[in-house]
Parts: structure tokens; C-alpha cells; sequence
């Protein structure tokens, strides 16, 4: 596991060390943390987002909304498969929504989600950055979970993460109202 130590704002575990770059709060901060890691890439060009289908498509595409004015052709591919890469494409009125399959290549930046490291659903890291490798030279990764789930050394051992962002969800309720 990692250790976060916020007092000095460092991470460290057995193959890796980060420093916190910055701190936010909601989705608002979701998004400003994503764009400042995708900022940093600088040039724009080719973005993939890989998670598990269902659950992490919607995030990629709420992420790409928060790169939106950047110059990015924007992707998913479920499980990292290169066969399915889709474009997630912008539908004014609509927001950000998976296009068609277009099995592209040459991804600048790829952005791990943190539904490959859920325990039922987990992807092996090894096979998957071997796929991933068929489609993008891995310069630019930054990884994106919730709640730790992919704060894994087998993560950390396997992809060199430019940037990882760790969100979390301190509080959710459910209210009933009379009916």
C-alpha cells in the first residue's frame, strides 16, 4: 500500500515517490485536479481514457468536459482492449457521449481508471500495459481513482505515473421523503 503523509504532502511506497501538487474538494475540484495534470502535457494531441466498461465511461466522460477548451481527440477503451477504442465526442446539448469505434493509435497522454483495480472487476496491470503499449509509447500516464482503489504497488511497479489523482467521497445520504 501507499503511505500519504499530508503533513509533508509526500507519498511513497515500495517503488515509488510523489509530491502533493495541489488539493481540492467536490467534482468542481475533480475536474480542476484532472486539467492541471493534462496541463502539464502542454501540447495538446491524443488523449485515451482505459477503464472498465459501465462504470468508467461516465467518468471519462466528465473528465473530458473538464479539458474541453484543450486540444485533445479525446478516447475510451474498455479494459485497455485496442480493438474497442472508441472517440468520446462533444454533442452540443448533450455534453461528452462514446462515438464510434475507430481503433486508433498513437495516444500522447493515457489516463488510467481506477475501475481496472476494483477487486471483482480487476485487470491485470502487466497484460494491460502490454495492450496498452500496442497504442501509445506510455510517456504521459496519470491514473485517476476513488477512495484508494488503485493506490496498489502492483500499479506503481507497472505504469510510471506522471500524476495520480486519489478522490474522495467523504459522504453520500440517501433521504425518504412522506408520500
Amino acid at each position: 500500500m501507499l503511505n500519504l503523509n499530508l503533513t509533508e504532502g509526500l507519498v511513497t511506497c515500495e517503488v515509488c515517490f510523489m509530491i502533493e501538487k495541489s488539493s481540492d474538494r467536490g467534482l468542481a475540484g475533480i475536474s480542476r485536479s484532472f486539467k492541471e495534470a493534462i496541463l502539464a502535457h502542454g501540447s495538446g494531441g491524443r488523449l485515451l481514457f482505459v477503464g472498465s466498461p459501465f462504470t468508467c465511461l461516465p467518468f471519462a466522460e466528465f473528465l473530458a468536459y473538464g479539458i474541453r477548451e484543450l486540444p485533445y481527440c479525446i478516447y475510451f477503451a474498455p479494459d485497455g482492449c485496442p480493438e474497442k477504442i472508441s472517440r468520446i465526442e462533444r454533442r452540443e446539448g448533450f455534453g461528452f457521449s462514446l462515438g464510434k469505434l475507430s481503433g486508433d493509435r498513437g495516444f500522447d497522454v493515457v489516463v488510467l481508471l481506477g475501475g481496472l483495480a476494483i477487486e471483482r472487476l480487476q485487470v491485470d496491470p502487466v497484460a494491460l500495459k502490454s495492450r496498452l503499449a500496442e497504442v501509445s509509447h506510455l510517456g504521459f500516464i496519470v491514473g485517476f481513482c476513488f477512495q484508494g482503489v488503485m493506490n496498489k504497488p502492483e500499479w506503481f511497479e507497472v505504469f510510471k505515473f506522471k500524476y495520480f489523482i486519489d478522490a474522495d467521497i467523504s459522504r453520500v445520504i440517501l433521504l425518504e421523503g412522506e408520500a
